[in-house]
C-alpha cells in the first residue's frame, strides 16, 4: 500500500506517522494510522469493528475501548468530533466509514542500468589530451550549473514561521521601516477589525485602535513615526439618512503603542470610496479614490496634510486600477489596472504622473483572467510581490511571474517584504463556512448544520424535483461541487484546477448543474461527467439557471460587468444590453430580474426597465435568493426579508444569527443558508534556508 496519501486536503505520511495540514503536523500512534489506512483503502464503505480489530491488532489482546480511542485520536487530528462526524462516521453496531476524498500517491522507483567499472575504463582513451580537456570543460559546465541551481534554490522561501496565534483573523501586515515592528488588522467577526502592532523582538502585541471598524490596509511614514489608514463608516449627510463615507486618519505610532490611540483626522466623511493609502517620502499620502461617476474608474490622488488639499495625479492610462503601491527607494508609484481586453497592466510612474514603465502581466496557465494580482514593492523598488490562488509570486517590471516558494505551501495572501532581510510576511489560512437548514420562523435564527467540515462549504441548493442537496466546497483542496444524498456526502466533480469561484446553479429540471470552468460554462451531469459550452467571452460569474433553454452569465467587457444570454440549443451568445450587473435571472420567457453593483434592483420587461426601489441597498453581500415570485435577502442589520414581485409587498421575516451571510435555496418551508463559523487566518513569515 502507498506510504503517502491525501484525505481531503490533509496529507498523510504513514511512514512518519504524521498528518500535515496548513503547515501544521500532528504525530499519532502507528495503530491509529493503520486504522486510517484501512478506512482510506475502503473510503465510503463501512468497515466492521471485528475486521478493523483483526487487521490492525491481529492476534494482540487489547482492551475493549482500544479501537474507539484510535478513532477519537484520528477525529481530533482532522478537527472532527463524534457529533459532527465530517470525516469518520460511526455506524451503530456495524463499524466506521471514512467519508472524505482520498487520493493516493504511489512512489515511483527508476531502475538505472549501471555499467561495470571495467567497462567504463575500457571505453576511455587516457593517451588523448583532447579528451582530458573535453572532460574538464564538461565538468566545469556541470559544476557551474549546479552552483547556479543551488543559488536559485536557496533563494526560495521555504521556511514558514507563525507570527501570530490568536483566535481572530489577521490581514494587511506591514513591517516598520526599521523592521522592528509589524502592524496589521485583526478582525472582530467577519467585517470589522482593530489595528494592532507587534514587537518582533519580544513578540509583545498592543492594540492601536479605540473602536473596531472597517479599516483599510496600513502604511508607515518614511521615518516610521506615523501610520496612515482609511476608515469606512456611516455618516449623517441628511436627517435620518445614513450614507457611507471614508475618513483618512493617521496615528502617532509611539503614542498609540503606549496607549494613546487618538487618531488624527486628515479628511472627514469623503463620500467617495477611498482605499490603499501610501505615505510618500515628502510627507504627503497617495490614495486610490473612485469617481462619483460609476462609469469611470478610480483615480490616484495625493493628500497634502499641510494644506488639506487632495489633488489628482494626471495619469494618462487605460484600464481600471485596482492596486496602488509606492516605493520610497525609487520615489515611484505603481498600479495594476485591467484594460478593456481583461489584460492586467503594470505601470510605474512619478508622483507627477510621468510613466516610467508599462508591462502586461504574463498570467500563469492556471490563472483566470479575472484573478486579481495586488502588488507590494520590493525594498529596492526593482520588483514586486503578489499573490494568486494562495501562492506568492515575484512580479518583475517586465510583467513576468515566478513562484517564490515550494508548491506545497498554500493558503497565502497579502505578502510584503521585510525592509532589510530576506523575509516575507503574509496571511495564511482559510475561513470556515458551513451550510445548513434554516427555520425562518425562529427568532435569531441559526442553521442546523449539514455535511459539517472545517473548510469552506457554501451556497447549498435543493435539487428541483429531487432529494439531493448540492453545495460548493474547498474541502478537497480546490473548489468542487459536492452532493448530499440522505446520510451520504460525496464529491461530484473532479476538476483538476477546480471551478472558478463557488457559484453554480441547478438546471430547472434538476438533472444537471452549471458551473464556471476556466471561464467557460460547463454543464455537469449527476454522474460527474460534463460538457463545456464555448462562448466568445470569458465567463466571470454564474447566475441562477431559471430558463429551460437559455442561461444568463456575467462577463467583463470594456472593463464593466455585462450580462449575456446563451442559447443552449444553438450555442448562440447575445448581449442583453445590461451593464454593471452583479446578479440576474430570467423570470419569464424574456423578462430579466437583475441588480447592479450598487445593489439596486430592476425588472426588464418588454424592453422597459422598472426600478424596485423598496429593496435598494437592502442586500448584505451579493447574492439574493429568487424563489417563485419572491426575492429573499439578508440586510446589514441581520434581518431576513422578502419582496413579492407581483404586488410589491416587502416584509421583514425574522432576525438571523449575526454570522449568517446569505440564504441560497427554498423548498416548502425549509431554507438553506450559509453561516460563518470561524477559521484561522494567521500572520506567518517566510524565510530562505
Amino acid at each position: 500500500m502507498a506510504q503517502q496519501f491525501w484525505v481531503n486536503n490533509y496529507f498523510i505520511d504513514v511512514a512518519r506517522n504524521q498528518i500535515q495540514h496548513q503547515q501544521q503536523t500532528v504525530q499519532l500512534p502507528p495503530k491509529a494510522f493503520k486504522v486510517l489506512e484501512v478506512l482510506a483503502a475502503r473510503a465510503g464503505e463501512v468497515v466492521s469493528h471485528n475486521e478493523l480489530m483483526d487487521l490492525v491488532w491481529e492476534k494482540s489482546i487489547v482492551g475493549p475501548n482500544t479501537l474507539q480511542r484510535a478513532i477519537a485520536q484520528l477525529r481530533k487530528a482532522f478537527g472532527d468530533d463524534s457529533r459532527q462526524q465530517a470525516f469518520i462516521k460511526t455506524h451503530a453496531k456495524q463499524g466506521y466509514s471514512l467519508e472524505a476524498n482520498v487520493r493516493w500517491e504511489e512512489r515511483k522507483v527508476v531502475n538505472a542500468e549501471i555499467k561495470p567499472v571495467q567497462a567504463i575504463q575500457a571505453s576511455t582513451k587516457p593517451h588523448s589530451k583532447h579528451y582530458y580537456w573535453l572532460y574538464a570543460f564538461v565538468a566545469l559546465i556541470v559544476i557551474t550549473s549546479l552552483f547556479i541551481a543551488l543559488r536559485q534554490e536557496s533563494s526560495r522561501f521555504e521556511q514558514l514561521t507563525p507570527l501570530t496565534a490568536s483566535d481572530a483573523q489577521e490581514y494587511n501586515a506591514s513591517y516598520s521601516p526599521d523592521g522592528n515592528y509589524l502592524i496589521f488588522n485583526r478582525f472582530e467577526g467577519q467585517c470589522v477589525s482593530h489595528l494592532w502592532a507587534k514587537d518582533l523582538h519580544n513578540n509583545q502585541e498592543n492594540r492601536l485602535s479605540q473602536e473596531p471598524g472597517h479599516y483599510s490596509s496600513l502604511s508607515w511614514s518614511a521615518d516610521g513615526s506615523q501610520i496612515a489608514f482609511v476608515l469606512q463608516s456611516d455618516c449623517e449627510a441628511e436627517v435620518n439618512v445614513a450614507q457611507q463615507c471614508w475618513q483618512l486618519q493617521t496615528l502617532d505610532f509611539a503614542r498609540a503603542w503606549n496607549g494613546d490611540t487618538t487618531a488624527n483626522m486628515r479628511f472627514d466623511c469623503e463620500q467617495i470610496r477611498t482605499s490603499q493609502p501610501s505615505w510618500l517620502n515628502d510627507g504627503r499620502i497617495a490614495l486610490l479614490q473612485h469617481s462619483r461617476d460609476n462609469n469611470a474608474g478610480p483615480n490616484v490622488v495625493i493628500h497634502d496634510a499641510r494644506t488639506g488639499i487632495v489633488s489628482t495625479v494626471p495619469l494618462d492610462h487605460t484600464g481600471e486600477i485596482y492596486s496602488l503601491v509606492y516605493s520610497g527607494a525609487k520615489d515611484l508609484l505603481a498600479t495594476i489596472a485591467v484594460d478593456n481586453n481583461n489584460q492586467h497592466v503594470l505601470r510605474t510612474f512619478t508622483v507627477n504622473g510621468d510613466i516610467q514603465s508599462t508591462a502586461n502581466v504574463q498570467r500563469l496557465p492556471h490563472h483566470s483572467i479575472y484573478t486579481s494580482l495586488p502588488v507590494s514593492f520590493a525594498p529596492d523598488g526593482e520588483s514586486f510581490l503578489t499573490s494568486a490562488n494562495g501562492r506568492i509570486h515575484k512580479l518583475s517590471l517586465d510583467g513576468k511571474l515566478s513562484l517564490l516558494h515550494n508548491d506545497s505551501i498554500s493558503g497565502l495572501s497579502n505578502p510584503i517584504y521585510h525592509p532589510s532581510q530576506a523575509k516575507i510576511a503574509a496571511t495564511q489560512g482559510t475561513k470556515d463556512f458551513d451550510i445548513g437548514l434554516l427555520n425562518p420562523k425562529d427568532s435569531n435564527a441559526s442553521i442546523r448544520v449539514i455535511a459539517r467540515s472545517t473548510e469552506t462549504d457554501i451556497n447549498a441548493q435543493f435539487q428541483p424535483d429531487g432529494e439531493l442537496i448540492a453545495f460548493a466546497s474547498y474541502r478537497s483542496g480546490r473548489s468542487q461541487l459536492w452532493l448530499v444524498e440522505g446520510e451520504r456526502t460525496y464529491q461530484l466533480t473532479q476538476f483538476e484546477d477546480g471551478m472558478e469561484g463557488l457559484l453554480y446553479s441547478w438546471s430547472p429540471n434538476g438533472q444537471q448543474l452549471v458551473v464556471n470552468l476556466k471561464n467557460q460554462l460547463a454543464i455537469v451531469e449527476l454522474d460527474g461527467s460534463y460538457t463545456v459550452i464555448k462562448t466568445p467571452m470569458a465567463i466571470k460569474y454564474i447566475v441562477p439557471w431559471t430558463h429551460p433553454t437559455k442561461i444568463l452569465a456575467i462577463a467583463s467587457q470594456t472593463g464593466k460587468d455585462q450580462l449575456f444570454s446563451i442559447d443552449l440549443q444553438s450555442g448562440l451568445t447575445s448581449d442583453t444590453g445590461l451593464g454593471d450587473v452583479m446578479w440576474a435571472a430570467y423570470i419569464k420567457e424574456k423578462d430579466i430580474l437583475y441588480s447592479d453593483n450598487q445593489k439596486r434592483f430592476y425588472l426588464l420587461s418588454n424592453g422597459e426597465t422598472t426600478a424596485l426601489t423598496a429593496i435598494d441597498n437592502r442586500l448584505f453581500g451579493k447574492r439574493p435568493l429568487l424563489a417563485n415570485e419572491d426575492i429573499y435577502g439578508i440586510d446589514e442589520q441581520h434581518q431576513l426579508w422578502r419582496y413579492n414581485l407581483q404586488n410589491g409587498a416587502f416584509q421583514i421575516i425574522t432576525t438571523t444569527n449575526k454570522d449568517l451571510i446569505y440564504v441560497s435555496s427554498l423548498k416548502g418551508e425549509q431554507m438553506l443558508a450559509t453561516q460563518f463559523i470561524g477559521g484561522r487566518r494567521e500572520l506567518v513569515e517566510l524565510t530562505t534556508r
